[in-house]
């Protein structure tokens, strides 16, 4: 939440301030048009990677809450869980379904 802010508003300064002094042929405009577009690919590198590395934290936890979840229905029924009985488990206990 805080990147997005932060991106909306170094967009929103750079658009005031690009309008408050028209683009120079000196090359300052396309300088500054760099540094700026170099700093939202930054950004943006950095969030995904972030949603990226949360996404797998998500999945190598459900992947390990199934296991468990196998391991203790083999041990008291004697045989694994079909798909259908883990997938209701897993949204009774934790409140949404797991992901494929």
């Amino acid at each position: 939440m805080n990147g997005k802010l932060l991106t909306a508003s170094a967009l929103a300064a750079t658009m005031t301030f690009g309008a408050v002094a028209p683009a120079l042929a000196d090359g300052a405009a396309s300088t500054r048009n760099i540094l700026v577009g170099g700093a939202a690919a930054a950004i943006l590198v950095t969030n995904y990677n972030h949603k990226v590395r949360q996404k797998r934290e998500e999945q190598r936890e459900q992947t390990r809450r199934q296991a468990s979840y196998r391991s203790y229905f083999y041990r008291r029924y004697g045989h694994y869980p079909s798909e259908g009985q883990y997938r209701s488990w897993y949204y009774r206990t934790y409140g949404m379904w797991p992901s494929n």
